[in-house]
């Protein structure tokens, strides 16, 4: 595998012209996400996310903006072009598809349901529940496939506030990305929740979790995906996946 991508960035690697050499670019990754971004007890911006934004940048020789946004405000930016890039694990459904463009993918992650101990998911189970995700995520797309005729769904701006309400008991279940999952489970504020039923791979996510592009930089997205083999391939993916993750994530 090592040795087929180093000859498919030898193919490649100046096959595309350095078009954003030097400019600015606004690169937006989602708010209070851990582990993939979040502020440290100094303030800091940090996370996986926000670390592989760095290294994008710097294949890309462009001086990069880094702003932490919730979902909404990154796809309404994406959708205006006031953002160039979200480094933030978006999957590729038919609606974003019209208003934005995606890289290949740069990890790839499960998503499961969390909520107390003893909740089945099935219809009886779930009969009078409330059913949450984040709003314009492909869970939430799910949830209202697999579950709008049988509980109620609702959705939430943040990730963070998504928590709040699972934490608060206004919801009974969310659906969630599992990395962020994970995080939440073990933390104090996931103590008495549970992952119920097996990780899911939701049809609307097929293509895994990729970088999003502006519609006014179509040039960017093979950059990009030359960006990302790079950073494989020189081993740095892997020195900062392994900041954040003791598995792989690609």
């Amino acid at each position: 595998m090592t040795f087929c991508l180093l000859f498919l960035l030898a193919f490649f690697g100046d096959s595309v012209p350095e078009a954003h050499a030097g400019k600015d670019l606004s690169v937006a990754v989602l708010q209070n996400y851990p582990p993939f971004s979040y502020t440290d007890e100094h303030g800091n911006l940090v996370g996986f996310d926000v670390e592989f934004a760095e290294a994008l940048c710097g294949q890309l020789h462009a001086q990069c903006r880094t702003v932490a946004l919730p979902l909404r405000a990154i796809v309404a930016g994406l959708a205006s072009q006031s953002l160039d890039i979200a480094v933030a694990g978006l999957g590729v459904t038919e609606e974003r598809g019209r208003i934005m463009l995606f890289s290949n993918s740069y990890y790839r992650s499960h998503s499961f349901y969390i909520g107390r101990p003893g909740i089945r998911l099935d219809e009886e189970g779930l009969e009078g529940k409330i059913l949450a995700a984040q709003h314009n995520s492909v869970q939430l797309i799910a949830l209202r496939r697999i579950w709008q005729d049988k509980a109620v769904v609702v959705s939430f701006e943040s990730h963070q506030g998504l928590l709040d309400a699972l934490v608060r008991g206004r919801v009974d279940v969310v659906l969630i990305d599992g990395f962020p999952g994970m995080e939440f489970l073990k933390s104090p504020e996931g103590a008495g929740f549970v992952m119920l039923g097996n990780p899911i791979l939701p049809r609307e996510n097929p293509s895994g979790s990729c970088i999003a592009v502006s519609k006014e930089h179509p040039e960017l997205v093979g950059r990009i995906n030359q960006a990302i083999l790079t950073l494989r391939v020189t081993g740095e993916y892997g020195r900062i996946m392994r900041k954040y993750f003791s598995f792989s994530i690609y």
